[in-house]
């Protein structure tokens, strides 16, 4: 499987036009922007995804829309994933993508979950690994996403694409 691990985009403060909960913080402007340069940068390197999976929070799930938008025809699945949200566990988000029977999927998350997955996938504990806002990783497996299983091909910044 190949799998792209996106960071949600840019996201108004909690406190902010009335958003008390956190998990309705809605992106800003500049979020709703970055999402579309991320779209237009996978277009133009011709990713597909068979499946996105998004976070159920505003902010992700925002983020993933954008990118299905702006992807053209050829739009992947759009899954609402409870593992993605912060605090979801590992392995089972690892079972629910094998369970998607897929080679290529994209899941839009939070940090630091998506810091911890990245290096749990990858097999080191001690990776610092930070995905910006907008940010992407790319990881290759042989089979099914699990631990230890996991070879990151590139990690890339808002700045790269914009």
């Amino acid at each position: 499987m190949d799998l792209y691990i996106i960071r949600h985009a840019d996201a108004q403060p909690l406190g902010e036009n009335g958003i008390h909960d956190d998990a309705d913080r809605p992106l800003t402007p500049a979020g709703r922007a970055q999402s579309s340069s991320l779209a237009a940068a996978l277009l133009r390197q011709g990713v597909r995804w068979e499946h996105l999976v998004t976070s159920p929070l505003t902010r992700a799930r925002q983020t993933a829309e954008i990118l299905l938008a702006e992807l053209g025809a050829d739009k992947p699945r759009l899954h609402v994933c409870e593992h993605l949200a912060p605090g979801g566990k590992r392995r089972k988000l690892s079972r629910f993508l094998g369970e998607l029977s897929a080679q290529s999927v994209g899941i839009v998350g939070h940090r630091p979950d998506l810091n911890f997955y990245l290096a749990w996938l990858i097999g080191s504990k001690r990776a610092h690994l930070d995905l910006a806002k907008a940010g992407m990783a790319f990881v290759r497996f042989e089979g099914e996403p699990d631990k230890n299983e996991g070879e990151l091909s590139w990690l890339l910044t808002p700045k790269w694409y914009e």
